[in-house]
């Protein structure tokens, strides 16, 4: 006996932990390196918007592309929401920087701006001798 009931194909959704969350903050700074080795010299910031931080570490996390946002709801949902806390963050500091094998990454930060929630930050790349302009929030 078969019967007739369409089969509903679960998606198991990826958790979004605390070390998974922890992980965001070196996507922006993969996402700033990458920005400047790409960008001309004329341009003087690099503008990054929560919603593309968000788009850019889930594909590049699980290989889940911007189109499935419906399916994977919940996930977009708590990583757009981090993202946002964490450009919050760096705006109040009014700066980022961090020291890698390649030297000393300094950034200054303002706010570009925000639409529906969706919150575009400038960073500004900055030499550590100009790092006396920055002002410390």
């Amino acid at each position: 006996m078969t019967t007739n009931t369409p089969i509903k194909s679960l998606v198991h959704e990826p958790e979004t932990t605390p070390s998974v969350l922890a992980s965001i903050p070196d996507s922006l700074k993969y996402t700033l390196l990458e920005s400047i080795s790409v960008e001309k010299k004329s341009r003087k910031s690099i503008l990054v918007s929560s919603n593309n931080l968000t788009n850019r570490f889930i594909l590049s996390r699980w290989g889940i592309r911007p189109s499935q946002r419906r399916r994977y709801k919940n996930l977009f949902s708590s990583i757009r929401k981090h993202c946002r806390i964490l450009f919050q963050h760096y705006l109040l500091r009014g700066r980022i920087e961090w020291i890698d094998n390649s030297g000393k990454h300094l950034f200054g930060v303002f706010k570009f701006d925000e639409v529906r929630g969706n919150l575009i930050l400038g960073f500004v790349p900055m030499s550590p001798e100009s790092e006396w302009t920055l002002s410390n929030r």
